[in-house]
């Protein structure tokens, strides 16, 4: 009976440290009592930042708690360099700097290189995306013109710092007529402007332009079958060039033009339609009156101008605006 009874005692002994073990697999000892885990924080010797400051997150590897490691990350250790520069950080001043915080265990493990060389990340605008911005702007300014970017010029660009890059035109960018031009530019990085610019050269504009098929003179009048349209850089024209077929209608040349050269319309005028000495009617409206006379003309005579006439019968010289080709109203 005695054996039986110690059987027992020893089955249910080797039960309940089974059910206890179980327990406490599933339900752990309190933190407190588990040892936490080592904290360690290791300094790299080169650095790579993005922002304008430098941060203990930004140059080391920290292993710690999850609280005590969001507050190590942000500790600030100073301004980082300028955009693609390098700046070297005191061993000695970092370690008192991350001791001197407030939780951090005395058996934490520091470990940082003699030498510490953080470098600010940049980025550079290419000659390629200036010229790009530039035929944007050209092509725009000039709407519908044919042009050639001949050169331009800028200063050399700095370094800026990374981020999503953006080029924005300013409004007093301009094209003289010589087609020198001088284009203004924002640099924006994520949105906020580091820098801006300004880019100076020169474009070849060109246009259709009218010229002559052969050697005109001075008094000709000018017809379609007498001209062509060319291509001309519009710098080397000088003056008023004629471009439409238009504006050569019912006038003559004032000078003798060479076959190929382009026409001015100052080299043009009108064709009279009354010529000095015609004889013209000479009608006059007075009183609901309409007088009609002879007279000769003093003058050529163009459409509404003014012209002078002398009255056959009369022989008095009367002041007209021409109406038709025959026909001047007297004017009182």
């Amino acid at each position: 009976m005695n054996k039986i009874l110690a059987y027992m005692m020893r089955f249910f002994s080797v039960v309940t440290g089974l059910l206890l073990g179980g327990f406490l697999l599933v339900h752990p000892v309190n933190a407190d009592t588990e040892k936490s885990r080592p904290v360690e924080i290791i300094v790299a010797k080169t650095n790579l930042v993005r922002g304008p400051k430098i941060f203990l997150g930004d140059i080391c590897l920290i292993h710690a708690d999850s609280f005590l490691k969001e507050v190590l990350q942000k500790i600030e250790i100073g301004n980082a360099p300028k955009p693609g520069k390098i700046k070297d950080l005191r061993k000695k001043r970092l370690l008192s700097l991350i001791q001197s915080q407030q939780g951090l265990p005395v058996d934490a493990l520091i470990e940082i290189p003699e030498n510490i060389y953080v470098k600010r990340d940049s980025q550079q605008v290419t000659q390629e995306q200036i010229r790009q911005q530039v035929n944007i702007f050209l092509a725009d300014f000039l709407k519908d013109k044919e042009y050639e970017l001949e050169w331009m010029q800028i200063r050399e660009l700095d370094f800026y710092p990374g981020g999503e890059l953006d080029l924005s035109l300013v409004s007093r960018s301009n094209v003289d007529e010589k087609g020198n031009f001088s284009v203004f530019m924002d640099i924006l990085i994520d949105g906020n402007k580091e820098d801006s610019i300004r880019i100076s050269g020169k474009v070849a504009i060109y246009e259709e332009i009218l010229c002559v098929a052969r050697n005109l003179a001075k008094g000709e009048a000018v017809f379609e079958k007498d001209v062509y349209f060319a291509r001309k850089r519009v710098a080397n024209l000088r003056g008023d060039v004629v471009r439409t077929i238009q504006e050569l209608n019912g006038k003559v040349l004032k000078t003798n033009i060479q076959k190929d050269h382009y026409i001015k319309a100052s080299w043009l005028e009108q064709i009279p339609l009354i010529q000095k000495g015609d004889i013209v009617s000479l009608v006059a409206r007075k009183n609901n009156i309409l007088i009609v006379t002879s007279g000769i003309s003093k003058e050529d005579g163009y459409m509404n101008k003014l012209i002078r006439v002398e009255n056959i019968e009369s022989g008095k010289v009367v002041r007209g605006v021409v109406r038709e080709k025959t026909t001047v109203e007297v004017i009182y």
